[in-house]
């Protein structure tokens, strides 16, 4: 990711279509700021579903080893969606 460029308010409201199509284009995002206080950010939608994957992809892990360190029962993921097939069937049927 390159550098995160910031824009005030006041200055964003009128070129907010030119900065949309900037970062959807794959620029980097935009801080917007506001009484110098950062509000919100603007990124393309592709960098932050990358982003939102990323920390799923994470937080997954995460709770694996947490699960290890605290010698839960795990099961692997094949397992866990034949187990997964017979209960749908058992309610469906």
């Amino acid at each position: 990711m390159g550098k995160i460029k910031s824009i005030g308010m006041a200055e964003a409201r009128p070129k907010l279509t030119h900065l949309v199509e900037e970062v959807c284009a794959g620029g980097d995002p935009y801080l917007i700021v506001s009484g110098s206080r950062v509000k919100a950010v603007l990124m393309g939608i592709e960098r932050y579903n990358d982003m939102v994957e990323r920390l799923e992809d994470l937080s997954d892990a995460a709770s694996l080893l947490r699960a290890e360190l605290d010698r839960e029962p795990t099961v692997s993921f094949a397992q866990h969606l034949a187990e997964s097939k017979q209960a749908e069937s058992r309610v469906s049927a």
